[in-house]
């Protein structure tokens, strides 16, 4: 069974407020979703962070999901990370970002690579982790929110 962990990025509505933890807007908060309503035209979501502190404010156009996945060098990856994906059987080098979902139906994980460059190559996210074996690699190099300039389509 996979851990179930979200990020988002902190965020502090009132500057009046006082709040109950250190983070700065654009922080990363790591942990679970506790909160998210809507309050006349405003919507408010919450995390709790792992250490159990609850009541963060954070951006929810920002909550990504953990796949339950690392890259090569033990970072856990999340939906909205940019990864490198290396093939040393075939000398090639790819782009894509992790998305949640399975638009082709060909695989029940949740989530997919979505490329970044023209390629062949496969969009199960499954297919590029712990293959280190077989020379296939999988590295994130950023996420979509702190590296926007990544998502420009290489060739």
């Amino acid at each position: 069974m996979r851990e179930i962990l979200f990020r988002a990025k902190a965020i502090n509505r009132d500057p009046r407020m006082q709040y109950r933890t250190d983070y700065k807007n654009g922080d990363w908060v790591y942990g679970l979703v506790s909160s998210d309503r809507k309050y006349h035209d405003t919507h408010f979501t919450e995390m709790t962070n792992i250490d159990g502190v609850s009541g963060i404010d954070v951006d929810r156009e920002t909550v990504c999901e953990y796949t339950g996945l690392t890259d090569r060098n033990g970072a856990n990856i999340f939906e909205g990370d940019i990864v490198k994906i290396t093939d040393k059987i075939v000398d090639a080098t790819y782009y894509a970002r992790v998305e949640f979902g399975n638009p082709n139906a060909q695989y029940n994980w949740g989530f997919q690579l979505v490329p970044l460059c023209k390629t062949p190559f496969a969009v199960d996210i499954l297919h590029w982790v712990d293959m280190e074996e077989s020379g296939a690699f999988i590295e994130i190099i950023g996420n979509i929110y702190d590296n926007p300039e990544l998502l420009e389509v290489k060739e």
